[in-house]
């Protein structure tokens, strides 16, 4: 089967390889679409920090079964799935407590193992998810960055009747906000320094509230959404210090920045001021499985829209070409696709 393994920096080197062998309790699904997430962005130019090469990418997927291994229940040939990508060891602290997205040997399949970047990949069958009717392969490889969004937003607990900004209008930072809405957010606000982003994220995804804070200072963009109600919780989606820090001092006293974003290198925090407002930050990483099915649910219920989302989609051999396009075109460009 062919298959694209990021070798080095900027390089994706296309091979053959034999098609998997399933194990039992394993399912194997000849791909469809396989989506380009800001962590294979960060780890194509060798910047993602626990990422490293060479890495068959790939863990935004859809698929078709095509065998089912020993012991394997609940699926058939030809059902189109999706694949929740960790790989975790369930008995650990975290896994024992339901947190297995933080299992302390966490591989994440295209991150620490191989991907979907290839014509078939074999999983064990407790990863994989059948896709109700109504949502299509295209869409069914947009549900994982979708889940990312719901964890984040279940991280502080309720946005149920709260004022929230997130920051950042790519696809984490969209979805984060349409989950927040989902939730029962009282309002939302998106800022970011894309004005075709915060469009989309208005427009089209139904965000009440979307300023571009390089035109306006976080704390405008704050007053413009909510008055003198302010924000109780903001989501870092950027992955950038600044705007950590612009989070930390726009912050009410005594509530919760929740950090969504990826970053490449090591930020400077004003925890002073953290420290002297009690602020709560909070990590959010992947999502675990009822997050996952609530995904499922706001998105063929159209309360979460990822059609928006979806820039474009290339062919399997113009994976390279698809990073090259996400560079050239930063702004426009939030899910692509590579269809098998």
């Amino acid at each position: 089967m062919k298959q694209a393994v990021l070798i080095a920096p900027e390089t994706i080197e296309f091979s053959q390889t034999g098609r998997p062998a399933i194990k039992p309790d394993e399912i194997l699904m000849q791909v469809k679409n396989v989506g380009i997430c800001g962590s294979d962005i960060h780890a194509y130019y060798g910047q993602h920090p626990f990422m490293s090469f060479p890495i068959r990418l790939g863990h935004e997927m859809s698929g078709e079964i095509v065998e089912l291994g020993a012991g394997v229940e609940g699926f058939q040939v030809g059902d189109l799935v999706t694949v929740m990508p960790q790989e975790f060891c369930g008995a650990c602290e975290p896994c024992k407590s339901g947190r297995y997205n933080i299992c302390n040997t966490l591989q994440v399949i295209g991150c620490q193992t191989p991907g979907a970047a290839c014509e078939y990949l074999n999983v064990h069958a407790g990863l994989v998810k059948k896709i109700p009717v109504g949502i299509d392969a295209r869409t069914a490889a947009m549900i994982e960055p979708a889940a990312v969004g719901v964890h984040a937003v279940r991280r502080c607990g309720s946005v149920a009747g709260k004022n929230v900004v997130v920051m950042g209008a790519g696809t984490i930072g969209n979805v984060t906000a349409q989950a927040a809405m989902a939730e029962g957010a009282k309002s939302v606000l998106i800022t970011d320094l894309s004005d075709y982003r915060l469009a989309l994220a208005h427009e089209q995804c139904g965000i009440p509230h979307a300023v571009n804070t390089g035109k306006f200072t976080m704390q405008q963009a704050v007053e413009m959404a909510f008055g003198g109600e302010g924000a109780d919780i903001f989501f870092e989606c950027v992955g950038v210090g600044a705007t950590v820090n612009q989070a930390i001092e726009c912050s009410k006293k005594g509530h919760s920045i929740v950090v969504v974003g990826v970053f490449g290198s090591r930020p400077e925090i004003n925890l002073a001021w953290v420290q002297d407002r009690e602020l709560s930050i909070v990590g959010a990483l992947m999502y675990v499985e009822d997050e996952w099915d609530a995904t499922t649910d706001y998105i063929k219920q159209g309360r979460i829209k990822m059609g928006p989302l979806l820039s474009r989609v290339f062919p399997f051999d113009q994976y390279q070409d698809a990073f090259r396009y996400i560079e050239k075109n930063k702004d426009a460009s939030l899910k692509v696709l590579i269809e098998l």
